[in-house]
């Protein structure tokens, strides 16, 4: 699973992300401030990403492990 590290920083970079956007929309980021705020965007889309899709990998895993396991007890259900 996805260390509590890593969702802390998915949590936090989203976050980042969200207030970005509120500040865009109500132009509160000046121009001085747009390339550098852009630049960590980017870093904060890219953590928010691989987060995803290490989880994404993880529950595929999971669920392939719970086929398997279903199709071991000839599914009594």
């Amino acid at each position: 699973m996805a260390s509590k590290e890593k969702i802390g920083s998915f949590e936090e970079n989203f976050r980042k992300l969200e207030l970005l956007a509120q500040e865009l929309q109500e132009n509160k980021v000046s121009i001085d401030e747009l390339v550098p705020r852009m630049q960590d965007a980017l870093g904060a889309i890219k953590v928010c990403k691989e987060v995803l899709q290490e989880t994404k990998s993880q529950l595929k895993q999971i669920s392939e492990e719970f086929s398997n396991l279903e199709s071991l007890t000839g599914n009594e259900g």
